[in-house]
């Protein structure tokens, strides 16, 4: 946004209707994240009812995963343009709407057409909710309302296994999607009442074609690194996408001429790139915890879905205090204390879990889940409390949007990544089936530990920017 732009917008609520919004914006969140996490678990007895084999199974998570980074840019760019709050509200029917095709669905093309909308849905939410976050509430208090509202999205991500698990078990896949459709009836009318109507800047132009090529290219690099996780990185496909992807993503990166991408005000802050690559490092974190750590529990340590949810509980309290009490620590500890502290315990309960492996007693496993699960939450909602507070508010949701999409490739990443060290190593050191795993939680562990020096530039917004907001 260039200098001439309008002023920001002030704060539009004030006292208790400022935190009751909060909680409205919780909801779609708390249900996305339930969603996303959730039908992992659901996915042999999806495939079982529709008739489709195992290995075709993973595109129910890879295709909804894609279809939300993808678009994130272009969603915030428009937010930003229009208002956040019609996205939202439309992300939320939309979300609603691909829900129910899941819910219904007799064919498995149906259904992942219906994750697709899910994907979608959920980015135009995600990107926007954060900017009305961002607008409700002032200076002091956004740290601690950024850290609930992680808080409340975090119980959903950890929790998703344990609420699909004993939905599934106690009706059908299908009940999982459908009671989506009832929460989110509920915030939908919530946010209508709540939300203030945020104009947006009407003389920012939008450049379709090069946000389109754009989320093309993120849409084929993260599909690409995606599939080499399970297919391996010397593929034609994998390699093809990768480059192709990659090619349009440098062509626009060498395209010095028009209007950036993503407004100067948002990229050339520090405290954004630093928030930004905090988010990153300890997503590659979250993602090796959220997807190995299961798939072991299981197959290791022979627990049943059910119990592997309840295990789980160790990881997801714990994010949830830590997401809760992130905004306390940034205010009297600053950002680059807050950061770093919660970078390193993260890595402390990765090397934990890497040391012990879950072929333990649970009580061991717990309590590595546990340091991880308190370091990732309050990093989680620190990083992105940091990146907005330096960002004019009129430029809240693209740069939600920008963080969001790059934390995600992260996760893609780190994931990917992982999948390839364990079957290396578990290749290599044959009857060691631990080996693959323990070795991925310690890279894990390292990537986490480059928080701690990352946080070195974290520092208060200046005044200048504060002014602006």
């Amino acid at each position: 946004m260039s200098s001439t732009a309008p002023a920001a917008r002030p704060r539009t609520e004030h006292g208790a209707r400022a935190w009751i919004t909060l909680v409205a914006l919780s909801l779609p969140m708390l249900v996305l994240s339930i969603d996303a996490n959730g039908v992992v678990v659901l996915l042999p007895t999806i495939g079982a009812d529709l008739g489709v084999g195992a290995d075709s199974m993973s595109a129910v998570v890879t295709v909804s995963s894609l279809a939300f980074a993808a678009p994130l840019v272009l969603v915030g760019r428009i937010a930003d343009r229009v208002g956040a709050r019609p996205l939202l509200l439309g992300g939320i029917v939309g979300f609603a709407v691909a829900s129910t095709i899941c819910a219904v669905t007799q064919t498995f093309p149906l259904l992942i057409a219906g994750r697709a909308l899910q994907g979608v849905a959920s980015a135009c939410c995600f990107a926007t909710s954060l900017a009305v976050v961002d607008a409700v509430f002032d200076d002091d208090r956004l740290p601690i309302a950024i850290g609930v509202w992680g808080a409340i999205g975090g119980i959903g991500g950890a929790a998703g296994p344990l609420v699909a698990s004993v939905v599934g078990e106690l009706w059908s896949w299908r009940v999982f999607f459908a009671v989506n459709v009832g929460l989110l009836g509920i915030a939908f009318v919530m946010l209508a009442v709540l939300v203030p109507r945020l104009h947006g800047d009407r003389t920012r132009s939008i450049p379709v074609l090069r946000l389109l090529v754009l989320t093309f290219g993120i849409w084929t690099v993260s599909a690409g690194i995606q599939r080499a996780g399970v297919d391996g990185w010397v593929q034609v496909g994998v390699i093809g996408s990768l480059v192709v992807g990659g090619a349009a993503l440098v062509v626009l990166l060498r395209r010095r001429t028009g209007e950036p991408l993503v407004s100067t005000d948002v990229t050339g802050s520090v405290a954004f790139r630093v928030g930004v690559a905090e988010a990153t490092l300890s997503n590659w974190g979250s993602g090796v915890i959220m997807v190995l750590i299961p798939i072991a529990l299981q197959s290791i340590a022979h627990l049943d879905v059910l119990d592997t949810g309840l295990v789980f509980l160790a990881f997801s309290v714990p994010f949830a205090v830590g997401g809760a009490v992130s905004g306390v620590m940034m205010r009297r500890l600053g950002p680059r204390w807050t950061l770093a502290t919660s970078s390193a315990v993260l890595a402390a309960g990765l090397v934990l879990l890497a040391c012990t492996g879950v072929d333990v007693p649970v009580v061991v496993v717990g309590l590595g889940l546990a340091v991880a699960g308190l370091g990732n939450g309050v990093v989680y909602s620190a990083s992105t409390s940091h990146s907005l507070a330096a960002v004019p508010i009129d430029d809240a949701a693209e740069a939600s949007a920008t963080l969001n999409m790059v934390r995600v490739l992260g996760l893609a990443l780190g994931i990917a990544l992982s999948n390839s060290i364990v079957r290396v190593v578990d290749d290599v050191v044959p009857g060691r089936s631990e080996a693959g795993l323990r070795v991925a939680l310690g890279v894990a562990a390292v990537i986490a530990a480059a928080g701690v020096v990352v946080a070195r530039r974290a520092a208060p917004v200046p005044v200048d920017v504060a002014e602006r907001r």
